[in-house]
């Protein structure tokens, strides 16, 4: 895009851009680390750094250190005049250079004298950051130097790129998730997925027909991108047998998939359901989940027993149907086991679940309880996933 500096639609969409990667104000990451340790060994520099900017900071992704700020104002930053061109910008001795001698970092503690800078960007020259080279001594830097230089610029980039693509997929995925419920006067329904990595594993579905609510809700083996893959093929897999048997639905998806789980060393473990509107009786099968809870109004709630193995653990898997039958104010929660983890872990915790959901307002005060307790929570390793069902 090589705009020029002063070029406000280009600073705004570039802004934009280091936004997007939400990258600014968080904590060190290996995959950027092992970059800046090689940098410094490489090039035999005290500090090699991998910089973010935007529209009044510059923050220093990598290294962090305990007891120092990781961002400065970015008009005192060298990299501030970096990303402004596509090329490296290299300052033998920053007190005899216009552009940076009155800078902070020049005559702070800092003493910078030699700067090497290689901008980041990410398509059409989107420049959102640096990787630089500092020393308190002036030096040169040759052109094999430069080049080098350009070649973990490049490394970067790839690792940025893959961020992108993470957020562009997790985005995909949100999207993908059912977000308006049909119109059944005497239900609510609502969910929510929570990734513990930018895209999981775990997907919901559900829809509906003038006498019958039919839902899906799984838990595939793996996480990040692998997982989000296998689950988007379960996910169409389901949705090509609605109206299905609940149980010959289950046996039709994991006929389709088996030999593709089995090739990754995958499987999944999922309930299907369908709601008969006018009665509430529910039909359901459970390949190998155990997580579904019917809370009754009353308080009292009974978990919906697994029918059958996960899918993908064999080709002729058996599974049975299980009934249940939602009466007026009772509630059914289905949910993956990173719910758990916000607890203690086990089937031990189903009471303080079954508490929330019956003190919750509804299906969507329910699922918004969830998230906010996956917020707060530090210890998430798991992707946390809940569909809740009330019936008036």
């Amino acid at each position: 895009m090589g705009a020029a500096q002063g070029d406000d639609r280009y600073e705004k969409i570039r802004v934009e851009a280091v936004e997007r990667l939400a990258l600014i104000d968080t904590p060190s990451e290996e995959r950027f680390d092992r970059i800046t340790r090689l940098a410094r060994e490489i090039f035999a520099v005290p500090v090699a750094e991998i910089n973010f900017i935007d529209d009044h900071q510059q923050f220093t992704k990598s290294p962090q250190f305990d007891g120092h700020g990781a961002s400065i104002e970015r008009s005192d930053s060298f990299c501030e005049v970096t990303i402004q061109r596509p090329e490296l910008t290299v300052v033998p001795d920053a007190t005899t250079d216009p552009r940076f001698a009155h800078r902070k970092p020049v005559w702070d503690e800092r003493h910078i004298r030699f700067y090497a800078g290689r901008p980041l960007s990410l398509g059409d020259d989107m420049r959102v950051g640096t990787l630089c080279l500092v020393d308190s001594k002036p030096r040169e830097f040759d052109a094999e130097q430069q080049r080098l230089l350009d070649e973990m610029g490049s490394w970067v980039e790839r690792e940025l790129q893959e961020t992108a693509d993470r957020d562009r997929a997790a985005e995909v995925q949100q999207r993908l998730l059912p977000r308006d419920q049909p119109s059944w006067p005497d239900y609510d329904l609502a969910g929510v997925c929570l990734p513990a990595k930018n895209v999981g594993g775990d997907f919901y579905s559900w829809h509906g027909s003038e006498t019958g609510i039919e839902f899906t809700l799984a838990d595939v083996m793996g996480k990040g991108t692998a997982g989000a893959i296998m689950a988007a093929a379960v996910r169409t897999a389901f949705q090509a047998r609605t109206g299905d048997d609940v149980v010959a639905a289950i046996e039709r998806v994991n006929a389709q998939l088996a030999d593709d789980l089995d090739q990754i060393g995958g499987f999944a473990t999922l309930v299907h359901g369908v709601i008969d509107i006018p009665t509430g009786r529910l039909d359901y099968a459970d390949a190998g989940h155990g997580l579904t809870v019917l809370v009754r109004a009353d308080g009292t709630f009974t978990r919906l027993e697994a029918t059958g193995l996960p899918i993908g653990i064999v080709a002729d898997g058996l599974w049975t149907r299980g009934e249940a039958v939602l009466g007026a104010g009772d509630r059914l929660i289905s949910f993956t086991d990173g719910l758990l983890d916000l607890f203690d872990g086990t089937l031990e915790c189903l009471p303080e679940v079954a508490r929330m959901v019956r003190e919750a307002e509804g299906p969507q005060d329910a699922v918004a309880r969830v998230a906010r307790l996956t917020a707060s929570s530090r210890t998430v390793g798991d992707d946390v996933t809940v569909v809740v069902v009330g019936r008036r």
